[in-house]
């Protein structure tokens, strides 16, 4: 007996002044059957539902797990069977998931509890209420029967949803079979059926070698009559269909019709002198008991797998013609009548994958983002591998997975591989592996070097609607970066991830399409934000990530020529890089902040790795200005930083020296001969000893050392000297003759840099104007200039000659050199003219 559940009810009983009564106590076979009789009067019907009396018996069948396990309730008598929720005639079904639903600590008093409420919600007809899903009847299902899983929707092909007079309809399910497993792929009707067996190109069975076989569904436009359980003799279920207008004979016209197109598809498959296996015979029956949100009704589906006898029946009438003067087949028919009255009815697990009826259980999540979509990933290793296969699971349309590598002994540690594995290449595995997760997929794979294959310059942009740079090679994120440049609208958004040195740190980079940059880029700028002052809580990335001077204790986990990689644990890589692509996808479906910038970088910390600082950080960029430079060879990309320093000396200048002065001032970033970019992630204003006027700029150097050696020191000596800028106000963005004799000239304040780049702002009339007042696109002139090689004799290099004109000092001095320009003083003073 269970001891606590027999306490409980007793307490409940002593307490409750007769409203509860426990009968009788029947130990049993690891279980103990209370009988318990409830007051339940006060409970009134309505809309049709159950009539309750003012007092009912129960019994409470309490198995030996008790509190652990809830019990089951059943009545004595069959008053309600038939309706929804009561099962075998006498079982309640109180709980839809009793893994949440049932308290354990509640006991019987919460059993008691959820007994009243089902039976006010049962008088009241209201246990399945509108616009929630519905519970629909029950097929006690058996395990020779095998199952069933159905894939495609119904939607229009039912009759209850055509529009029209008919009451019943029957489509025949396009099935596929492997021992007790059946798969519905499509639904046809008869037409379609014929026309595609009767195909001179028809294949009798799948990709997977599994034979094709039919099975008919009969839909009906009511609910069977038989309630809330289907029937376990074949006779009462051909009743009920007879009632909702299929007669006996269509049940089996319908059967053989599809027996024949089975005997024939089963002829094709595999050698004629090979015995064959009988497709099964398999009725699917259709009725509108579904519901998964609103009032629409959708169909229920149950499968009825014959019988042996019923199978050679069917079988009987597939090969006969009933009628006048056919005496075997009217014979058969007669046998097929006869069965019909004793046989039993074994029911097939049916598993549901139908859209309409079902929820994916990522529904409204940032995953949901990869439904349908193209993807590539680049790498098939510890990031590379888990990340291919959550978009598997997410439910990608097509996904091609692309590395190089090998499987060794040593990446089992961390990677989804097997020691059968060794040796093979990893993309040829991971991908036939992931293709068993989803009969509608199957993964491709790509075995070579991924920048001959997807990163060459000039390529067109790849057809997928997401790549996933997950090799952690630079090599790969450079080509990549080159690749996109030139079409870097027409990409589809790149994600790149990357572990830390320990896989205690992980980064991931998107790029959306058009951004200025991908991985390669945006981790420059990482980098460089990582060590500024107003990042102090990215100082842990610099040190994981982008080390100054670089790490030398590299880890070489085989002996040999190996490449390094990181130390961690199976159970980081998971969380690390499941973690990293939750991050990107959050982008990429808008949920994110992020997603309203066109470039970001997100560090996620294992718990642990810096209790200090967050489990995600997160930088966003906006787009540079990116423009050709005339010499052809490489992409200027201006930062939003840069431009707005530049504005902001214009308009300084203007409103100090006048609107025609020129400024300017050095450009700092990088040169990146493999991506063939000028980075400008800085612009300075003109040092005190410069000298503006309107015809001419010339740049001081006091100074100019200086604010150099903090960019370099404080970036890691990501950040130095680029080149050159200056404006043309109200004129052309060109270079005059006294610029082009100048540009040869063009060094670092140090004299090293054997390149540097010009760049002059300028714009006529209105341009100017709306750049400088409203920050409007300027019209712009970049080109590298070569520095003119020295002559060895240490002569320096000749200096154009300063034209004569009315100057200015760089700086924040404004004393003019000769006489102030009218209003000058004025304008100093600021006031007005």
């Amino acid at each position: 007996m269970n001891e606590l559940a027999a306490a409980q009810l007793a307490d409940l009983a002593e307490s409750s002044d007769g409203a509860i009564e426990v009968l009788a106590t029947v130990e049993g076979k690891g279980v103990t059957i209370f009988t318990v009789s409830l007051d339940t009067h006060g409970i009134t019907t309505s809309n049709g539902g159950l009539t309750v009396r003012d007092r009912e018996k129960f019994e409470f069948i309490v198995s030996d797990t008790f509190p652990y396990q809830h019990p089951a309730v059943r009545v004595s008598h069959r008053r309600w069977a038939g309706t929804p929720h009561v099962q075998w005639g006498r079982v309640l079904c109180l709980y839809a998931a009793p893994s949440v639903e049932w308290n354990p600590s509640d006991g019987m008093r919460g059993l008691i509890s959820r007994l009243n409420l089902w039976l006010q919600r049962a008088a009241e007809g209201t246990l399945d209420p509108d616009g929630q899903p519905l519970h629909p009847p029950v097929a006690y299902t058996s395990s020779e029967a095998g199952h069933i899983i159905v894939n495609p929707d119904l939607g229009n092909r039912v009759p209850w949803g055509s529009g029209d007079s008919d009451t019943t309809a029957t489509v025949y399910g396009w099935c596929s079979r492997n021992g007790q497993r059946v798969d519905v792929h499509e639904w046809l009707t008869d037409v379609e059926l014929f026309d595609r067996v009767l195909d001179d190109d028809f294949v009798a069975f799948d990709d997977l070698g599994r034979p094709y076989f039919i099975a008919p569904a009969l839909l009906i436009s009511d609910e069977l009559a038989f309630g809330f359980e289907y029937p376990d003799k074949a006779t009462t279920l051909a009743e009920h269909l007879e009632t909702a207008g299929i007669s006996r004979d269509e049940l089996l016209r319908t059967v053989a019709r599809a027996a024949t197109v089975n005997r024939f598809v089963s002829s094709l498959v595999g050698h004629p002198d090979e015995v064959r296996e009988e497709a099964p015979s398999v009725v699917i029956l259709g009725a509108p008991s579904r519901r998964v949100d609103g009032s629409t009704r959708l169909a229920h589906l149950a499968a009825w797998r014959f019988d042996a006898l019923g199978s050679q029946i069917t079988s009987l009438l597939s090969k006969t013609r009933p009628g006048p003067g056919a005496d075997i087949g009217d014979e058969v028919l007669a046998l097929a009548h006869e069965w019909l009255g004793f046989a039993e009815t074994q029911w097939m697990k049916v598993y549901e994958n139908r859209p309409e009826v079902t929820r994916r259980r990522d529904d409204n999540t940032a995953s949901t983002w990869l439904h349908g979509k193209r993807v590539l990933v680049l790498g098939s290793g510890a990031l590379g591998a888990p990340i291919a296969e959550h978009c598997v699971r997410a439910g990608v349309a097509a996904l091609t997975v692309a590395d190089n590598g090998s499987v060794s002994p040593g990446v089992l540690v961390r990677q989804p591989f097997a020691d059968a594995d060794i040796g093979r290449p990893k993309a040829t595995v991971l991908a036939g592996r992931l293709t068993t997760i989803r009969r509608d997929l199957t993964v491709e794979h790509v075995v070579d070097n991924v920048v001959n294959t997807f990163l060459r310059p000039n390529a067109e942009p790849p057809a997928f609607d997401l790549v996933v740079d997950a090799t952690a090679d630079i090599g790969v994120r450079t080509a990549l970066e080159h690749a996109r440049a030139a079409r870097r609208d027409d990409w589809p958004p790149v994600v790149t991830a990357l572990f830390g040195h320990e896989a205690t740190r992980g980064l991931v980079t998107v790029s959306l399409p058009g951004a200025t940059g991908a991985g390669h880029d945006i981790l420059r700028r990482t980098a460089i934000e990582s060590r500024s002052a107003a990042r102090g809580t990215w100082t842990d990335v610099a040190d994981d990530f982008f080390p100054h001077p670089p790490r030398t204790d590299l880890f070489f986990p085989e002996p040999g020529c190996s490449a390094p990689t990181f130390v961690g644990s199976s159970v980081q890589v998971g969380a690390l890089a499941a973690t990293l692509f939750w991050e990107a996808l959050t982008v990429l479906s808008g949920t994110s902040s992020a997603a309203e910038a066109p470039m970001s970088c997100t560090v996620v910390r294992l718990p642990g790795a810096d209790p200090a600082r967050a489990a995600a950080d997160r930088l966003t960029w906006s787009n540079d200005v990116h423009i050709p430079e005339r010499g052809g060879v490489y992409e200027v990309r201006i930062s939003q930083r840069a431009l707005t320093e530049m504005r902001a000396e214009a308009r300084r200048g203007a409103r100090l020296r006048g609107d025609r002065v020129e400024t300017g001032g050095m450009l700092l970033g990088a040169f990146d001969d493999a991506t063939r970019t000028v980075h400008i992630d800085v612009a300075t204003g003109p040092p005190p000893d410069s000298e503006l006027s309107e015809i001419y700029f010339g740049h001081g150097v006091q100074g100019s050392k200086e604010a150099l050696d903090h960019h370099r020191r404080t970036t890691a000596n990501q950040v130095g000297f680029a080149g050159m800028w200056h404006t043309h106000p109200f004129g052309r963005a060109l270079p005059s003759e006294i610029d082009k004799a100048g540009m040869v000239s063009l060094v670092s304040p140090d004299g090293t840099g054997r390149r540097a780049l010009m760049l002059i702002l300028g714009g006529r009339g209105q341009t100017w104007r709306s750049w400088r007042d409203h920050g409007t696109s300027p019209d712009i002139y970049a080109r590298v200039v070569l520095r003119q090689p020295s002559t060895g004799d240490d002569t320096p290099v000749a200096q154009p000659a300063r034209p004569d004109a009315q100057y200015f000092p760089g700086g924040y001095g404004y004393t003019p050199s000769g006489s102030a320009p009218p209003g000058y003083w004025l304008r100093l003073l600021g006031r007005k003219a």
